[in-house]
């Protein structure tokens, strides 16, 4: 329940209070919002209203004639119930339509409170940086770091221009815990482009990370970082951790399971958006073992190759007229948006499940619905696994794939010297589990 309440905080954003009128098995009642957003809303459970999880139901917004919505009920609790919308989502100006309606003070009081989250949490990590900053480290005594880098936006959500001055160059921004171990999620103040176009700062990045954590037994290199890292000719060794073995076991048992999903079981091939990667090349292969044939797709790949495993076929192409009948896609890209060169290729009813840093936008994912293509994020998951504050565009509650290999690691160190498939076998023995959920809207 946890989980899921950290899942369906997409709906709780804007406070907005009005009227609405619900239909459910031919009768209607009178009731209010509590949240409005993109993808859903959240009422006020009217007395005697009894809704099961799953149930579809019509919502008419009373003071705008002509809005009805569908919605599909996710979650009921004592005094509230919580939906999504069915097969649509409201616009800018829709949602600019229902907030207009609400008294001027409810509006006020929303925007304030988005304002006082954002300055709350940039005057958190100013104070954690600065004044508590070797207290944190001294009371949490990290185990593993996990050390990330953002774009503009991104940044912006932890720290202004104006803060990086007074701060360090390596920022922590946020605590993990994972059963009995102890992490610190750190971030450069240099943005995914400066790491990517200067090798220096990434040597300077890595050197005060050790510098900073000496005592930290593993550091795992997010997305892109294990690249830009050799880039610069750093060896990851330890206590680096590249990361791959856990996002390949993320998206190997992801893939299982869009396998398993009964309007996909007819399905004997997937594709690989970047198969020509550091992870998509080893993903191709792995994938081999539950689809006859595996596209790598990449526009680095100058002809067509197919290459035979002990289990299937991968092909290796970076010809687009191969995506017009598959209907399976993992996204390995550079950055998900680049999906917007490709959608018009793929068939109506097809999935991409997202593994991209940035991940697929709102605005490219709305796109991608009005030709029926649907996209749902890969998270592994662990019961025992949270973070706090959650990371931009994630539920606190879900891993990274690049962070798993250094958290199974602190369990079973010998365990990446072993098979890809030893290594599954002990990441799903101490709980580690794939997981398709919808993105959240921001």
């Amino acid at each position: 329940m946890i989980r899921m309440h950290g899942e369906y905080r997409r709906h709780l954003r804007s406070g907005i209070r009005i009227p609405v009128i619900i239909s459910h098995a031919r009768r209607t009642f009178e009731t209010t919002t509590l949240d409005i957003s993109t993808s859903g809303l959240r009422l006020k459970r009217p007395e005697h209203v009894y809704i099961r999880p799953g149930e579809t139901i019509d919502i008419e917004f009373r003071d705008k004639v002509g809005t009805k919505v569908a919605a599909t009920v996710m979650h009921i609790g004592k005094t509230h119930i919580g939906l999504q919308l069915y097969d649509r989502r409201f616009s800018g100006d829709e949602l600019k339509a229902l907030y207009d309606v609400a008294p001027f003070w409810q509006r006020l009081s929303a925007a304030s409170k988005r304002t006082l989250w954002k300055k709350s949490r940039r005057l958190a990590v100013l104070v954690v940086n600065t004044y508590l900053r070797p207290l944190v480290i001294a009371l949490v005594r990290p185990q593993f770091i996990f050390a990330v880098y953002g774009n503009e936006k991104q940044a912006g959500s932890y720290f202004s221009p104006d803060m990086v001055r007074r701060m360090p160059s390596n920022l922590i921004l946020g605590f993990i815990r994972n059963e009995d171990m102890r992490g610190l999620m750190v971030a450069s103040q240099f943005l995914e482009h400066e790491l990517q176009a200067d090798s220096d700062k990434v040597r300077l990045y890595m050197e005060r990370l050790q510098q900073d954590f000496p005592r930290a037994q593993r550091i795992a290199l997010v997305g892109r970082l294990p690249n830009f890292v050799k880039k610069a000719g750093i060896e990851i060794k330890r206590p680096l951790v590249e990361g791959s073995l856990g996002t390949r076991y993320m998206i190997w048992d992801i893939a299982r399971q869009m396998h398993e999903r009964p309007q996909y079981r007819h399905q004997d091939s997937i594709v690989v958006l970047g198969g020509a990667g550091r992870i998509g090349n080893a993903v191709c292969r792995d994938l081999t073992s539950l689809f006859e044939t595996v596209i790598g797709l990449d526009p680095r790949y100058e002809e067509d190759q197919e290459i035979n495993t002990d289990q299937g076929k991968v092909l290796q192409t970076s010809s687009l007229e191969r995506l017009h009948d598959e209907t399976l896609y993992i996204a390995l890209t550079h950055q998900g948006d680049a999906v917007l060169d490709l959608y018009q290729h793929m068939p109506e009813g097809a999935l991409i499940a997202d593994d991209t840093h940035p991940c697929i936008s709102l605005k490219v994912r709305e796109r991608l619905r009005e030709n029926q293509i649907e996209v749902e994020k890969i998270v592994l998951s662990h019961d025992q696994f949270m973070m706090w504050p959650r990371m931009p565009d994630w539920n606190n509650r879900d891993i990274p794939g690049c962070l798993v290999e250094a958290l199974v690691l602190l369990r079973r160190p010998d365990v990446a010297e072993g098979s890809f498939s030893g290594f599954c076998q002990e990441a799903e023995f101490l709980g580690f589990t794939g997981r398709l959920v919808r993105p959240l809207d921001e």
